[in-house]
This record gives structure tokens, C-alpha cells and sequence, in this order.
């Protein structure tokens, strides 16, 4: 019996709470993927799972050897992967979720150098701002902006996410521009919904050294950000929303960055994956392209992580 391909299968059928599942991810008849399974378990002389006709589940013992053969491939993986670091380029296929603007704005355009520096890796980016499904979506990363969701996760931070309070140039002649965060509740906000709580987002401002967070009233609610920054460019309103959206929004001149001497330092943009997973070294050197990017970009706009960023910290390029 070949231990390891058995146990990377288990570990699959676990991970996919599905037989048939595992057998079609490793390429293999669901008959001949239950031989082994069965033999696994001949082998070692206990029952690993229990399957009805509905779904399988792991027994006890089943559950125990699955938290070791985790350590145990990852192990495997990870000396495999060292040993023949030297020779080989990495390669190999990643499946990452990317939120949709962050995807299209900043990551796509530098993916064609990307690919040119590492020909081995193919990429499948997932342009969602869900909470990340490791198993169901077969990730083996996301791109996470603010906290952490409560899952067994392993995060490498890529830094701040600025966001900037925006409204467009014919708003602000007839409405007035808010000096202070207070100023809002005399006028129209445009407010995001989080995919996650389903909620709208809170404000965030930096006054006094403090973080103050505020709940706006507004006759506009939109959960995709692109929509909400195109209510605003029309006039909607007052918007806070992630840089990176209405950065060329405010160089064309569409809006205009209000409140600057407030801004806070924004969300934390992180890279997670799964904790009990080894990290291939292709997944290494996307999360370096990822951090080398974002350090890139917030050079290009002159960005700060300061507590108090004060007029002109912002900076438009000169292309």
C-alpha cells in the first residue's frame, strides 16, 4: 500500500466530507478510491469513517489520525519542497479570492509580470468579498481586508488600507464642505454593506489621538463599492470608501477627498490560508508579489501609516 498517496487521499475526503468529491479532485474512480480508503483502514485496524448514505463523518480514531496525517504530509511536503528548492522554479496551480476592486484596480494590471518572472504557476483569482470557503471553494488563499474571520487561519499582514471620505466637486458647491467629522450629520451619506455581517460599514475618523467610529444615516445603502462610488461621483453624497476605488476618481478631478486631516489609518490588508495546510513555495513568492505591490502602490500615492496624516499626505502621481 502507498501510505502517503492513502493518506493524502483521507485527508481529502475529510476535508470534503465526500467520497466522491475526493475521488474526482484526485482524479480517481470512486470505486477505486474507496479500495483504498478501505485498505487504510484494514491496515491500521480501525474504522476511520462512518458512512450513511447521506454523508460521511469521521470516528474518533478517524479524527485522530487525521490531525496527525496533516502534520505528517505537511512535513513531507515542506522537506520535498526545500530539498529541491535550489534546482526547481516553483510551480503548480493557486486558487486565491481577491475582493473585486482590489482585484481589478490593482492586482490584475501587475499579474502579466508576474506570470513572466514565475512561467510555472497558473493562477485562478476569485473575485469575491466574502468570508473565505477553503474547502467548498477549494482556495488555497485569501486576501482579507479588516479583521480576521474566527477560522483556524495563518495570516501574513500586507499593510494598512487608507480609506478616504469622498464627494464629487458639484456635492460640495451645493451642500457645503465638512471641516469636521460632526459636519456629516448635515449631509448626505452614502454608505457601504459588509458582505460579511450584512450590516453597513462604520465610519472611522482620527480626532484628539483617538479613533472614533461613527454610525451615518443616509438615504443610499449599496453593498458592491463600486456602485456606491458611482452614486457619489453623480452628486449622491458624502462617501467613505476603501483608497484604492476613487483614487483615479480624484485625479481626473470626478471627486474630491474631504476631512484628510481626520483620515484614519484604515483596515489591515492580510493574506490568509489554511493553518493545519503546508504553504507550497509558490504561495510563498505570491504572497512576496502580493507585499512588494501594495508597497509599490502606496509609494506611488505618497501613503502613510500615521495616525494623524494632516493635508497633503496625500499626493496624486504625475502620470
Amino acid at each position: 500500500m502507498d501510505h502517503l498517496r492513502a493518506m493524502r487521499l483521507f485527508l481529502r475526503v475529510a476535508e470534503l466530507g465526500s467520497l466522491t468529491a475526493a475521488s474526482t479532485d484526485a482524479g480517481l474512480a470512486r470505486g477505486a478510491a474507496s479500495a483504498i480508503v478501505a485498505e487504510l483502514e484494514r491496515y491500521l485496524g480501525v474504522q476511520l469513517l462512518e458512512r450513511t448514505t447521506r454523508k460521511i463523518r469521521l470516528t474518533e480514531e478517524g479524527g485522530r489520525y487525521l490531525a496527525r496525517a496533516r502534520a505528517i504530509l505537511a512535513d513531507v511536503a515542506e522537506l520535498e519542497e526545500d530539498i529541491g528548492a535550489s534546482e526547481r522554479r516553483p510551480r503548480g496551480r493557486l486558487r486565491i479570492q481577491i475582493p473585486p476592486g482590489l482585484t481589478r484596480l490593482i492586482v490584475a494590471p501587475a499579474l502579466p509580470g508576474f506570470i513572466a518572472q514565475y512561467p510555472g504557476i497558473e493562477l485562478e483569482i476569485l473575485s469575491r468579498s466574502d468570508l473565505p470557503d477553503f474547502v467548498g471553494m477549494r482556495l488555497d488563499a485569501a486576501v482579507v481586508v479588516g479583521p480576521l474571520p474566527e477560522l483556524d487561519l495563518v495570516a501574513r499582514p500586507l499593510g494598512h488600507l487608507p480609506a478616504l471620505t469622498v464627494a464629487a466637486p458639484a456635492y460640495l458647491e451645493r451642500r457645503g464642505t465638512p471641516q469636521v467629522p460632526a459636519d456629516l450629520s448635515a449631509h448626505d451619506c452614502v454608505r457601504t454593506i459588509s458582505t460579511a455581517t450584512g450590516n453597513p460599514v462604520v465610519w472611522r475618523f482620527r480626532e484628539d489621538g483617538k479613533d472614533v467610529r461613527m454610525e451615518m444615516p443616509g438615504p443610499l445603502a449599496f453593498e458592491s463599492p463600486e456602485a456606491a462610488v458611482a452614486a457619489v461621483r453623480r452628486g449622491g453624497g458624502v462617501l467613505q470608501i476603501a483608497s484604492y476605488l476613487v483614487y483615479d476618481d480624484i485625479r481626473s478631478g470626478q471627486l474630491v477627498s474631504v476631512l484628510d486631516p481626520f483620515r484614519p489609518e484604515g483596515p489591515t490588508l492580510q493574506i490568509v490560508h489554511p493553518r493545519h495546510r503546508h504553504k507550497p513555495r509558490r504561495l510563498k513568492v505570491f504572497e512576496d508579489f502580493l507585499s512588494d505591490l501594495n508597497l509599490r502602490f502606496r509609494s506611488r500615492w505618497n501613503i502613510r501609516d500615521t495616525q494623524s496624516p494632516g493635508p497633503g499626505r496625500l499626493v496624486t502621481p504625475s502620470d
